[in-house]
């Protein structure tokens, strides 16, 4: 395996984890849920901003609807006492004040129906936040049983990222034994055939074959030179042709 396969499988695996970290289901689940619990409080918020304004618009009813009172009691006595251009100013006011209080109750019913549908769309949140939290926790579950199982198959059958090359490192090795183990089983037939050791044999006597010879034409020059006949001065003849020799007498 090559430097920059090596590398290709690292920044592969860097990359395939970044990517299941993104995209884990786990994490999936518990941002949606998050979400939700976060809808949840903007509802609760904007419940308690509208009870508040509720509460102004009552607290402000109450004081124009006692201001009236007392001007239409003003106008009451003012006209007993035949005053009467004080009577006509204070129901005046009294009349600006009602148009005031009837507007009032107009923003205190539509707060109110507003409220009604904040209330009913945070208890179906809730519903909808507690089926989330069990169908999260039981899908987190599957989730790592179905990683646990992925794992396990992949180790039972040998699996990887890189399984590929890993098989070819293996059939690489296999073949390289193989030939090795073939190899050593035909050095082995060809010495139990003696095939090695015959010619070892042939070759030490040729080479000895070939020194006895040399050494007689040496001592049969050097008695030449001294003048030394020997038993048989004869040259040797090949054994065919001694025995050629025999034949013809």
């Amino acid at each position: 395996m090559g430097m920059f396969s090596r590398l290709r499988l690292i920044l592969t695996g860097k990359a395939n984890k970044a990517i299941d970290r993104i995209e884990d289901p786990a994490d999936t689940l518990d941002l949606a849920y998050s979400r939700e619990v976060n809808n949840g409080q903007k509802l609760r918020e904007s419940i308690a901003d509208v009870v508040t304004a509720q509460n102004r618009v009552r607290i402000q009813h109450d004081q124009m609807e006692r201001a009236r009172a007392r001007l239409e009691d003003t106008a009451r006595r003012a006209l007993e006492q035949d005053r009467e251009s004080i009577a006509v100013s204070a129901l005046t006011q009294a009349e600006l004040i009602e148009a005031q209080v009837g507007s009032l109750q107009a923003q205190e019913e539509s707060l109110a129906q507003q409220r009604e549908a904040l209330e009913a769309a945070a208890q179906r949140l809730q519903v909808k936040l507690a089926q989330m939290r069990t169908e999260k926790e039981t899908l987190k579950v599957q989730y790592a049983a179905a990683k646990a199982r992925v794992r396990a198959g992949e180790a039972a059958a040998g699996l990887g990222r890189d399984d590929g090359e890993l098989r070819d490192m293996l059939e690489r090795a296999r073949e390289k034994i193989l030939t090795t183990q073939a190899r050593a089983e035909a050095i082995g037939q060809l010495m139990e055939n003696g095939t090695f050791a015959d010619t070892a044999d042939i070759e030490a006597q040729v080479t000895q074959r070939t020194l006895s010879d040399s050494v007689e034409v040496r001592i049969a020059e050097m008695k030449k030179s001294l003048g030394i006949a020997g038993p048989d001065s004869s040259p040797r003849l090949a054994p065919g042709a001694a025995e050629g020799e025999k034949a013809t007498s």
